[in-house]
């Protein structure tokens, strides 16, 4: 990674090239689609993406509760109505007969995370509607080809990274992801091109302009660099073996904890690339205290049920609406299944959580 960056200096870019069209087509080929634009991050990919699907008023769009934050920001920031459906309390995401009871003639798109990696039933999906697909694929890399649009995020503990940062756009609506990319851009119609007829070919109110400096939309300056995409082409070539490890450190944790009788583990599913290992445990409070005391770093399951959280409270709907995602908000955690992490940290891990389980029945 560190050649790979210090050529891509040698060479001259600092804002998106080549190296980031190569890392833009080999990643969107990875998720199934043709077309695929690099940003600085995954919440950027669906602020800007959700920009360009061109909500009109009285959109609803159908969504998880148990979520990440910026699965739900953009949506209120556009004005659009999530309505919310729970999720399956051990598989993290809603099933496809939740996600269908809450589509009615005002839902314009189904738009769900690939939570913590775990995937809702997009093939199942697909044969019951014909909405837009949308999937927040921040927590993996995955195929998902029925889906219409996927957003990936190469954050520093994802599946790869590109420097500690870096998303993308993908689909197969090259429009659609041109129109992404001038909302990335600043809101500028023109391109990087330089070639003369490109540029000074256009004109407002009649006063010749240069079209690399022509807005059509109101837009943001979202770009990744060129180092980001010399640093994500380097972990591309090690993904296969990332995910080897990670699948390995998954299954490790299911066979050191599948006595337990007190921890709730995830449903196993062979053909997912999970971020973590999720846990769910009625002392959650107690059980993280005693991990981060003996220095086994936890994270809490992202937001839980998103309309709890202050800036989202004026959606929610009752106690009783999402009782799952609310079990998941008090007793849920993760634990690491990156792929620098060995078996010998994860045997420890389990031997504290099994611990634990033991000193309960003392008490």
């Amino acid at each position: 990674e560190i050649a790979a960056v210090i050529e891509a200096l040698r060479d001259g870019f600092l804002a998106p090239g080549p190296k980031t069209e190569d890392f833009e087509h080999q990643v969107s080929s990875l998720f199934g689609k043709q077309h695929g634009l690099m940003v600085n991050s995954g919440s950027s990919a669906n602020l800007l993406a959700l920009n360009a699907f061109g909500f009109k008023p009285g959109d609803e769009v159908v969504t998880a509760a148990c979520t990440f934050a910026t699965v739900i920001a953009p949506l209120l920031q556009l004005g659009v109505k999530p309505v919310f459906v729970d999720v399956d309390p051990s598989a993290y995401v809603p099933t496809v007969d939740a996600i269908m009871e809450a589509v009615t003639s005002k839902t314009v798109m189904i738009w769900l995370a690939n939570l913590v990696g775990a995937k809702p039933d997009w093939e199942e999906l697909r044969c019951r509607t014909n909405l837009p697909l949308w999937e927040d694929s921040c927590d993996t890399i995955s195929v998902t080809t029925v889906t219409d649009v996927s957003m990936t995020s190469f954050y520093a503990s994802h599946m790869i990274t590109a420097g500690g940062g870096g998303g993308m756009i993908m689909g197969n609506n090259r429009e659609f992801i041109e129109k992404c990319r001038m909302f990335r851009d600043w809101g500028r119609v023109g391109n990087n091109s330089e070639a003369l007829e490109d540029r000074f070919t256009s004109s407002i109110d009649g006063i010749p302009y240069d079209g690399k400096f022509l807005y059509g939309v109101v837009g943001y300056n979202m770009k990744s660099t060129e180092m980001n995409a010399a640093f994500g082409l380097a972990q591309l070539k090690k993904l296969p073996s990332f995910r080897a490890i990670r699948r390995a450190n998954f299954d490790r944790f299911m066979l050191k904890l599948k006595a337990s009788k007190t921890f709730v583990l995830p449903k196993e599913k062979k053909a997912f690339d999970w971020l973590a290992f999720p846990l769910l445990h009625s002392k959650r409070g107690e059980v993280l205290q005693f991990l981060e005391g003996n220095d086994i770093q936890t994270r809490v399951l992202f937001a839980g049920n998103i309309t709890r959280h202050p800036a989202y409270r004026h959606l929610f709907v009752s106690e009783s609406a999402f009782p799952n995602s609310d079990r998941i908000m008090a007793e849920g955690f993760l634990l690491g299944c990156h792929h620098g992490t060995t078996f010998e940290q994860i045997d420890r891990a389990c031997e504290l959580l099994l611990q634990f389980e033991k000193n309960l029945e003392v008490i």
